[in-house]
């Protein structure tokens, strides 16, 4: 099972790269950093408290998972 620490950090990688993503797409629709700037930081903290959880959950369960 993943530590809460290790959760955390894959979480974060992710999200700077995923949020790279999403504040693109908002410039190339809005045109203005400060609105791209809003929606990707906004799109970030909501994705990575989501991800962390679903996270925590998928490590308590057993489904797929071999020891070895």
């Amino acid at each position: 099972m993943d530590k809460h620490r290790r959760s955390i950090v894959k979480a974060a990688s992710y999200r700077v790269f995923a949020t790279s993503l999403v504040f693109l797409v908002a410039f190339v629709y809005t045109g203005q950093l400060g609105s791209s700037a809003k929606i990707g930081l906004t799109a970030a903290v909501g994705k990575t408290v989501l991800y962390y959880v679903w996270e925590r959950l998928w490590a308590n369960i057993q489904w797929g998972v071999t020891e070895g």
